[in-house]
């Protein structure tokens, strides 16, 4: 690629330029290639000797005279020189290398200029630089006026662009606690190196960020370029999920992210900028191939992968394309926007697949958590229906008990009436007798004890239990959690009113920022009220029933938006009933109501 861009570089043909009274002049169809020669013989002229590599540029102007900035496309170079010609004379206008810092331009811009100043008439200039690769130079002739609003412009359009790339930064902050959390990090990469080599591109980093160090400048677009591709790859071993259902390109992929890594290291050493560009366009083929592999094995969102991974490819393609006829882009966009609008697209696309991801995950979540509930409340049925068909049954066997003590009574009496002598058989009898109404009361007693139906819950226990399981998590908060106990004695299923209290305390603690969270019981009217305050934001009214459905969530909720709706339907079905006050901006009160026929 590198070879062909340096073949094509010298296409231009050269026609004379006549500056527009707009005050701006694009110079691409005047600008030609000089050979070695001619180049050799301007830089005899300069009194300056001949410098190895390099592209050389010949400009022909025709202008109304005064000051004018040339700028030549570009945001930096290891060496650049410009030379005007007129009158016969010929004189530098700009001369900087490697070593040259942002305040040795003379005109502080994110883009090279060389001051002009231009006689009526005809004018020459030449233009040496070299740089990262043989782009065809895109030059304009500015008056100083227009290059302000043209800034303004452009300063407008990439604060937009960066915008956009900014704004999917909240994408991976919303996965980093999920179960892809590791490819949701390479994705925050993947936009921080974006945002980076787009401000290299347009010249802003070495304006704001390192004026200072111009050959870690120079170093710059190759070291975020590799570190855009390690992101990548990373974020496709964890996005195509590589490791169980591609192992062999999971192993590639690991080997990939150690070459990158080195490659990465020798261009710092040896300014490997070509290899770099080969080892991306490498890549891009790759990738797209391996997207293709995820569409085909059905992985969600892959899609979305594939498309952010093909213009990775067709941008450089079409760089290229733009080079070898001699274009510069599209109408009013120059070729070094063809990275901007790749990192843009990238950026948009894998931050689709990311949320496409990531709400299909939640969406089984949320329908495991309702499948857990069903079960739960399934189970719980399932044990009060069995322990209402034992309880029948020691019933029945109480009362059969009960109709045969009465015989063996009445028999007793009667074997006393008839035998008034005593004798050991009489005894005997009357021992076996009493040994047999003595079994039937036991078994009587036993079925009396054994209505357990449903089980008793000591409250103080239960909100123990609740106190331990949410404390550690109040406290990485800063809350204070304040249980108080309850000597209230409830009847139910513990599992049951367990699962509803603590569904309102993981709520409380999620939404509340600070304060605190009490939990205790108060005796009402017709039964007994478990109570949780808290000092949250609050429910407006109009919301809190809404919130009671499924899918439901507040504002600034991450979850699931079900926990109300499993705490409302725990409570229906063990008779209890759910109440909520809440005051916007001051904290909420969420009650579980116990009538009386449920208390012990």
């Amino acid at each position: 690629m590198a070879l062909l861009l340096c073949c094509c570089a010298g296409h231009a043909q050269a026609q004379g330029c006549s500056e527009s009274p707009d005050g701006q002049t694009a110079l691409h169809a005047c600008v030609h290639a000089l050979p070695d020669a001619a180049a050799a013989q301007v830089m005899a002229a300069a009194g300056l000797p001949a410098v190895p590599g390099g592209q050389w540029y010949r400009i022909d102007l025709s202008t109304a005279g005064g000051k004018r900035l040339l700028d030549i496309g570009i945001p930096d170079a290891y060496r650049v020189r410009v030379f005007q010609q007129q009158g016969g004379q010929l004189r530098s206008a700009l001369d900087l290398d490697a070593a040259s810092t942002y305040t040795d331009r003379p005109v502080q811009h994110r883009h090279l200029m060389a001051p002009l100043s231009l006689a009526p008439g005809a004018a020459t200039v030449y233009v040496y630089y070299h740089s990262h690769g043989k782009l065809l130079m895109s030059a304009h002739l500015w008056h100083p006026d227009q290059l302000n609003a043209s800034d303004t412009e452009a300063h407008l359009f990439s604060g937009l662009v960066i915008g956009i790339m900014l704004a999917m930064v909240p994408v991976a902050v919303l996965g980093l606690g999920g179960q892809r959390a590791f490819g949701y990090r390479m994705y925050g990469a993947i936009v921080l190196t974006n945002i980076l080599f787009v401000g290299q591109v347009e010249g802003y980093n070495f304006a704001f960020l390192w004026p200072n160090a111009p050959v870690w400048n120079m170093l710059a677009p190759g070291v975020l370029g590799g570190l855009s591709l390690m992101a990548h790859i990373g974020f496709a071993m964890d996005f195509l999920q590589m490791r169980a259902r591609m192992p062999q390109l999971h192993r590639w992929h690991r080997l990939m992210l150690v070459v990158c890594g080195l490659t990465i290291i020798a261009h710092v050493i040896y300014e490997l900028d070509t290899l770099l560009t080969i080892q991306m366009l490498a890549y891009s083929g790759f990738g797209c191939a391996v997207a293709v592999i995820g569409v085909h094995r059905r992985i969600e969102a892959a899609r979305f992968y594939l498309l952010g991974t093909s213009i990775l490819l067709a941008t450089p393609l079409l760089l290229f394309i733009f080079v070898i006829l001699g274009l510069d882009a599209v109408p009013l966009v120059p070729v070094l926007s063809f990275p901007k609008f790749a990192g843009l697209g990238e950026t948009l696309l894998f931050g689709a697949a990311v949320v496409s991801q990531l709400k299909k995950f939640n969406a089984r979540q949320a329908d495991s958590r309702l499948a857990e509930a069903a079960q739960l409340l399934q189970a719980e049925q399932a044990k009060l229906a069995a322990l209402e068909q034992a309880n029948e049954r020691l019933l029945r066997l109480a009362s059969a008990s009960h109709d045969i003590a009465q015989p063996l009574a009445s028999l007793r009496l009667a074997f006393s009436a008839l035998a008034p002598v005593e004798g050991p058989v009489a005894e005997h009898i009357d021992t076996t007798l009493a040994y047999a109404q003595s079994l039937l009361k036991d078994l009587i007693e036993q079925a009396r004890q054994d209505q357990r139906l449903p089980e008793p819950i000591v409250l103080t226990a239960m909100f123990g239990q609740l106190g331990q399981a949410f404390q550690a998590q109040a406290n990485v908060k800063g809350l204070r959690l304040s249980v108080r106990p309850s000597d209230a004695r409830v009847t139910g299923s513990s599992l049951l009113l367990y699962r509803i209290l603590a569904n309102l305390l993981a709520n409380a603690v999620h939404h509340t920022p600070s304060g605190r969270i009490v939990l205790g019981a108060r005796r009402r009217p017709g039964g007994i009220e478990i109570q949780l305050f808290d000092t949250g934001p609050g429910i407006p009214a109009p919301a809190r029933e809404r919130l009671m459905q499924p899918f439901e969530q507040g504002g600034h909720s991450e979850g699931f938006g079900l926990g109300l709706f499993i705490v409302k339907n725990l409570c229906q079905q063990c008779g209890y009933a759910l109440r909520i006050a809440s005051t916007p901006g001051r904290g909420s009160c969420f009650a579980v109501f116990i009538p009386s026929t449920l208390m012990c």
